[in-house]
């Protein structure tokens, strides 16, 4: 990938978790080609966690290969759930290890405000155009991957109370594709049947195109096909947004504060800081 390593800074890995889904997968890469290009003086590689190449160990060896003597990781996942607990940094220590290199992890994306700011851009996009509708009559339906950790979905949730704060909200219900209630149909079906409802805005908070975004559109198509009385209007994905990378590199600054000489000067004048 791009960027230059240096002996007095740490290579970068952009770990994405894999997926089958082509789109998804190329999403990730661009993501990680834009993280790149907001840090010409780091030498950045991408590595899947599963499913596609190239794996962690790749990134790792081929950072190794470039002169780095040490690794920081950002993970591109939005909540530290069992992935970013366990698994992302089971591999990175396993990769690690076997070259000798020290290896720090960044927290997920979590709320930090360029994160917060692309969901409410999502949902202005899916409303622009429309015919105003009274909050009363509207309903909000923030749709999640879903984790049997309890602490993920307080995270949703606080992501989601960060995005309605500076606006007049309508009544907020959250939904789980999996591990977790209500479900995405539970979720769906409860905002419809709020009295007067009109209008549902319905948003997976999501970062690409995956399995769980295809549950989404078929529980979001049952919903419609029942209740066509209702006006659905479905956000899109965050997807592979400079924001997101802002946000990544954001991370990778708060553990490996050396990072900051690494960034361009463009990204020094318009990313949001830290949180």
């Amino acid at each position: 990938m791009h960027g230059a390593a240096t002996a007095d800074l740490p290579g970068v890995i952009v770990i994405g978790h894999g997926t089958a889904d082509a789109t998804g997968a190329e999403e990730t890469r661009r993501t990680a080609a834009l993280v790149a290009t907001l840090l010409p003086g780091a030498a950045v590689e991408l590595g899947f966690l599963e499913l596609v190449a190239p794996s962690i160990e790749d990134a790792v060896a081929a950072l190794v290969g470039r002169g780095c003597r040490a690794v920081v990781a950002a993970p591109v996942l939005l909540f530290r759930a069992g992935h970013a607990r366990r698994d992302v940094p089971e591999a990175l220590a396993a990769a690690a290890a076997r070259h000798g290199l020290a290896v720090r992890q960044a927290e997920p994306l979590g709320c930090h405000p360029a994160i917060v700011a692309l969901a409410r851009r999502r949902r202005a996009e899916a409303l622009a155009g429309r015919a105003a509708v009274a909050a009363a009559e509207t309903r909000l339906v923030v749709l999640g991957r879903g984790a049997s950790d309890p602490r993920a979905v307080c995270q949703l949730c606080r992501l989601t109370l960060a995005t309605t704060a500076a606006w007049p909200a309508p009544p907020l219900h959250l939904g789980f594709a999996a591990a977790a209630r209500p479900t995405l149909d539970e979720a769906l079906a409860e905002a419809g049947a709020a009295a007067g409802v009109r209008r549902i805005v319905v948003q997976p908070h999501l970062l690409f195109s995956g399995h769980v975004e295809g549950q989404v559109d078929a529980a979001l198509a049952r919903v419609r096909a029942r209740r066509p009385d209702i006006e659905w209007l479905r956000a899109a994905r965050l997807g592979a947004d400079p924001a997101v990378a802002a946000a990544l590199v954001a991370r990778l600054i708060e553990v490996a504060p050396e990072l900051q000489n690494a960034v361009s000067v463009a990204a020094n004048q318009t990313s949001p800081r830290p949180s």
